[in-house]
C-alpha cells in the first residue's frame, strides 16, 4: 500500500498545473494565502515517504536530501566554465566549484560565494550544482560554491567558521580566479544564508567585506520559536520537529541562542550590513525569520528587496522540475544580481 501511495503521490507532482487544480478544489491557507498548487502535490508526497513521529539518522537524512535534489531539480543550462577547486576554511582545505559562463580570466567578474542549505547537517556541491548553474548563467556573473563542514562531526562554529574563512580566501585571491573583489557578496538558502548573513555581520565595516547578501528563506533567530515556526509546526517539507532536531544536532552543547554568530536576527549593528535580498515563502516555517530580518534592515537604513512568494514551501528553489516558481525566483535573483553588479549609469554621470 505504501508503494502505492508514493507511486500515486509521484504521478500528482507530475500532473499539469490545471489538472491538478482540478483535483485539489480546496487547498490550505495560512495568513490569507493559499498554497501553490504544485507546492500541495510535492508536500503530500514528502508526507507518504515519511514515517510520522519517526526521525531519520543523519546518514538516512542525507541519502533523501541527496535523491530529491536527482529527482525535482531541473538541470541547469551549459556555462563555459565549472572549476572544481580548494579553498582554505577555517581548520584546512575545503572542496569548492566555481561557475562561469566565459573562460576569460582577465576581464574581472563579479561573483557571488554561495552557501548551500540543508538543515547544517547535509548537502553539498551537487545537491546545489542546479541553483548555482542557474545563478550564473542567468547573472552573468560567478558563483563559487562552498562545501563546508557538517555537523553533527562538527559543531558550532565549524561550519560558519569555515564560511567566513573561504570568503576571505576567495577575497585575497580572487584575480587568479578572474574574479573582480570590489563586486563579491555572499548569498545562500536556508542554513546557507544564515552562514551568508553572520560572514556579512563578521566582516561588516572592515576592507575585505560583502558588497551584498542574498538570503533565501535564511534561518536567522536560532530560538526556533517564531510565530510562523509554531503556526507551521505540521508544516509541509520543514516540520517544527525536523528544524529543532537539525539545530540540535548543528549546535552541540552550545546554548547561547541570542549569540549573533548562531541567530543573526541579533547582530548588533544593522546599519554595517551591506545591500540585501531577502527571499521568503508563505508555507514555510521560516517565513518570519526572514520577515524579522528585513525589518531590522530596514530600519538601520540598509537598502534591501523583499522578495515574498506566498504561496510557496520551503527549498522550492530546488524543486523547480515540479514547482516552476522556483525557476522564476531564481531568474529575479539574477536579475537584482546583474543590477547590482551593473548599475545603471546616472544621468548626471552621462553630462
Amino acid at each position: 500500500m505504501g508503494k502505492l501511495t508514493t507511486l500515486a503521490g509521484l504521478i500528482m507532482v507530475r500532473m499539469p498545473e490545471r489538472l491538478l487544480k482540478l483535483v485539489y478544489r480546496e487547498r490550505e491557507t495560512y495568513r490569507g494565502q493559499t498554497i501553490d498548487v504544485k507546492a500541495l502535490a510535492l508536500g503530500q508526497l514528502a508526507n507518504t515517504v515519511r514515517v510520522p513521529g519517526h526521525l531519520p539518522s543523519v546518514a538516512e537524512s542525507r541519502a533523501q536530501a541527496e535523491k530529491i535534489a536527482g529527482m525535482f531539480d531541473c538541470k541547469g543550462p551549459k556555462l563555459a566554465r565549472v572549476e572544481d577547486f580548494q579553498v582554505v576554511g577555517a581548520d584546512g582545505p575545503l572542496a569548492a566549484r566555481l561557475y562561469s559562463d566565459t573562460t576569460d580570466k582577465q576581464s574581472l567578474q563579479p561573483a557571488l560565494v554561495y552557501f548551500h542549505g540543508g538543515g547544517f547537517i547535509q548537502g553539498n556541491l551537487e545537491s546545489h550544482n542546479e541553483v548555482c548553474t542557474k545563478l550564473a548563467k542567468w547573472s552573468g556573473g560567478i558563483v563559487v560554491a562552498v562545501d563546508y563542514r557538517l555537523a553533527p562531526e562538527y559543531h558550532f562554529p565549524k561550519g560558519v567558521d569555515d564560511a567566513k574563512a573561504a570568503f576571505l580566501w576567495l577575497s585575497e585571491n580572487a584575480g587568479d580566479l578572474g574574479i573582480d573583489p570590489h563586486r563579491l557578496g555572499v548569498g545562500g538558502d536556508s542554513a546557507g544564508g544564515c552562514f551568508a548573513a553572520v560572514v556579512s555581520a563578521d566582516l561588516a565595516g572592515q576592507a575585505v567585506a560583502p558588497k551584498f547578501q542574498v538570503l533565501i528563506y535564511p534561518v536567522t533567530d536560532g530560538h526556533i520559536n517564531s510565530a510562523s515556526i509554531n503556526e507551521l509546526e505540521h508544516a509541509y517539507i520543514l516540520p517544527k520537529e525536523r528544524t529543532v532536531w537539525y539545530l540540535d544536532l548543528y549546535r552541540g552543547d552550545f546554548d547561547d541562542f541570542d549569540d549573533p554568530r548562531f541567530s543573526p536576527l541579533f547582530t548588533e549593528d544593522f546599519s554595517s550590513l551591506p545591500k540585501t535580498y531577502v527571499l521568503t515563502a508563505g508555507f514555510d516555517p521560516l517565513c518570519d525569520d526572514g520577515s524579522a530580518y528585513v525589518e531590522r534592515l530596514s530600519s538601520a537604513g540598509v537598502p534591501v528587496t523583499h522578495r515574498h512568494f506566498p504561496g510557496q514551501v520551503h527549498a522550492f528553489v530546488n524543486l523547480t522540475a515540479v514547482i516552476p516558481q522556483g525557476t522564476k525566483a531564481l531568474q529575479e535573483i539574477a536579475e537584482w544580481l546583474r543590477e547590482t553588479w551593473n548599475p545603471k549609469t546616472s544621468e548626471h554621470d552621462m553630462l
